[in-house]
Order: structure tokens, then C-alpha cells, then sequence
């Protein structure tokens, strides 16, 4: 926060997270302690109660901060502090927030019982080992300081979440289903972990331009006719991911990406669209 300069609020999150102008104009989120509580428009806060601002968080992922407890969020700026030195390189705002998030939703997800299964553990480990390494680094403040012992699978995704370039191709992908079906995807279902499961895996393969190939022509062929619509949003989405990755998709791979795209719609809303 050194050097910025609040000099009104533009709205309060809540009691401890404002949005706020700087000297300069510049949209910030400030953190602090009480700095929201009956605070209104315009309102100036005192630097002095500031202890931490981001610049150029995404809007959806400042609302997140709403319904995700304070000590999350601070579990997950750890994270973000420490990663920032072991990898020693700037770290994407956003990446508190959505990695919070993460955190918030694993949390539930453990303590339903609810198990994840991840095939590519061992190639994260290999080709994200820093980032593994910070992942193992969060799981022990998750269990130091919210008293969670979460499996060694969320380690992995983790570190999927600091590599920001993999999170910001799965948030343009599901931007172009939302649009191309009329859907609202649930962020916080089962399907959609495995969703950005299936996707990490998938830029993994893209990355050593290894894609599954088989002899699933004939399935292929009978999702096509089957999906039509939903058909059509994959091929966008192969045109996007064919100019990220700069490979050419396999049919197999878009085959799974069909499966995996009605997996994310409500039964209802995917044959309201088809």
C-alpha cells in the first residue's frame, strides 16, 4: 500500500473490504480491518487503517470476497506472499481472490466427503514443480491456521491456480459456453472441478502435443449428431485452444470436450438448447 493514497469509497464489500479511489483515480481494493463498517459513497478512509491493497482485480472475483470467510482469504494472500518469493515474479491480483475461492470450496468439499480424483498428479508434480512446492506450502497454513488437513491433491491444484495462464484460458472457455449455450455455470459444482481438471490435463497434452488419439470415430460422429449445438460451442472452443496451444485438437479430444461441456449444464438446460 505504500504510497496510495485513498480519498473516497466507491462501495463496501463489507466490514473489512472497500473499493475505493486513489490520488490518481485508479480503482483499488483496500483490506483492513473495520475500514468498511457504516462507511458510504465518497467516504475518505485513513491510510493508517489500510493494510493491504490490489489494483485491477477483476469485478466477479471482488464480489467473491462477500461470501468467503476473512480467514480464508488471508490463507490464500500467505499463499500468494510466498509464491511470490520462491518463484521471485509478480503474481496476477486476481490470484488471492480466486485462489480463496479454491480454498473456500475445497474446505466444503472435504468436509461433505467428497473425493477428488486428479490422473495428472504426477505430471503436475514434474512440470510444475515450484508451484507444487507452494501448493504443499498452502496446505500446511490451510491446516496451521484453519485447522483443515486437506488431501495432497489440493497441493496440485494449487498450484494450477498460480500458473494464471492456465486459469485465464479455463475462465475465456467457459465464458464462450455461457454465451454460445444462454447458461450460467455453477463455479462451485463437482462437474466444474472436473471441468478445469479435465482442461488442465488437456493443456498439459497440448503443451507436449501428445492428444489422446484412438478409434472413437464412431462415437465421435454420434455426439456430433446427438449435440448439435453443443457441438458447436467445442468448435470455438478448439479454435481458441488451437491458437493458445498452438496445436491442432484431435477428434477424441473434442469428443471429451462435448462430454465434459454437458456435463456442466443442468440436465434441463442443455436440452432446452439442443
Amino acid at each position: 500500500k505504500e504510497g496510495v493514497l485513498v480519498v473516497k469509497v466507491l462501495r463496501t464489500i463489507n466490514n473489512n473490504v472497500v473499493i475505493c479511489l486513489d490520488n490518481n483515480n485508479n480503482e483499488v481494493v483496500a483490506f483492513g480491518k473495520g475500514i468498511g463498517f457504516n462507511k458510504k459513497v465518497n467516504e475518505k478512509i485513513e491510510l493508517k487503517n489500510i493494510e493491504r491493497t490490489y489494483y485491477k482485480v477483476k469485478p466477479e472475483y471482488v464480489d467473491m470476497v462477500a461470501y468467503i470467510p476473512q480467514e480464508v482469504f488471508d490463507v490464500a494472500v500467505k499463499i500468494t506472499d510466498y509464491c511470490r518469493i520462491v518463484l521471485n515474479k509478480s503474481i496476477n491480483p486476481n490470484t488471492a481472490f480466486t485462489l480463496a475461492d479454491h480454498i473456500n470450496f475445497a474446505i466444503k468439499r472435504h468436509q461433505e466427503k467428497i473425493d477428488m480424483s486428479l490422473p495428472i498428479i504426477k505430471d503436475i508434480e514434474h512440470l510444475y514443480e515450484n508451484e507444487y512446492d507452494v501448493g504443499l506450502f498452502g496446505l500446511k497454513m490451510i491446516e496451521k491456521i484453519l485447522n483443515v488437513k486437506l488431501p495432497n491433491i489440493e497441493a496440485c491444484m494449487i498450484a494450477l491456480h498460480i500458473d494464471k495462464k492456465n486459469e485465464d484460458m479455463i475462465l475465456d472457455i467457459v465464458k464462450i459456453i455461457e454465451k454460445y449455450l444462454n447458461i450460467k455455470i455453477d463455479k462451485n459444482s463437482l462437474n466444474y472441478s472436473r471441468f478445469v481438471s479435465h482442461m488442465n490435463y488437456l493443456f498439459i497434452r497440448g503443451n507436449k502435443n501428445k492428444y489422446i488419439f484412438s478409434k472413437n470415430s464412431e462415437i465421435y460422429s454420434s455426439l456430433v449428431n446427438s449435440y448439435p449445438e453443443t457441438n458447436k460451442v467445442v468448435e470455438r472452443i478448439t479454435i481458441y485452444l488451437e491458437d493458445a496451444l498452438r496445436s491442432a485438437l484431435s477428434n477424441d479430444e473434442k469428443l471429451y470436450l462435448i462430454l465434459h461441456v454437458n456435463r456442466l449444464c443442468t440436465r434441463e438446460d442443455c436440452e432446452n438448447n439442443q
